[in-house]
């Protein structure tokens, strides 16, 4: 939903496109090669064969970058793989807080520096 408000706050309409949640946690295998696709993403490509190009917008902490880096390790050649991380913050809903102005809150409930 961070996505698609972004979108729209940029005059773009995010119906237009083909947006996945992976919702959550996606543990790549030690030898990210030997990794498996997350299910979402292979039914998504199941079910969108025009789908040639693919944005990953994962999260900027270590499990996101991870899992970044075994997804571009294992999908199949026929697909353009694009890493596009949350130009600020650790996801892309502290980019939107950033960008309206919305102090972005840490598990413990504290405020976090920007």
């Amino acid at each position: 939903m961070s996505y698609a408000t972004l979108c729209k706050l940029d005059g773009i309409d995010w119906r237009r496109h083909n947006l996945l949640s992976l919702a959550g946690i996606y543990q790549p295998k030690k030898v990210l090669a030997e990794s498996k696709l997350p299910a979402a993403l292979t039914r998504f490509l199941e079910d969108h064969p025009s789908v040639k190009t693919i944005y990953l917008h994962l999260d900027n902490d270590g499990p996101g970058r991870l899992a970044t880096k075994a997804i571009m390790a294992v999908i199949p050649k026929e697909y353009e793989v694009k890493n596009r991380p949350p130009p600020t913050g650790k996801d892309v809903n502290d980019t939107l807080c950033h960008r309206l102005g919305i102090p972005i809150r840490c598990s413990n409930g504290k405020e976090q520096e920007r």
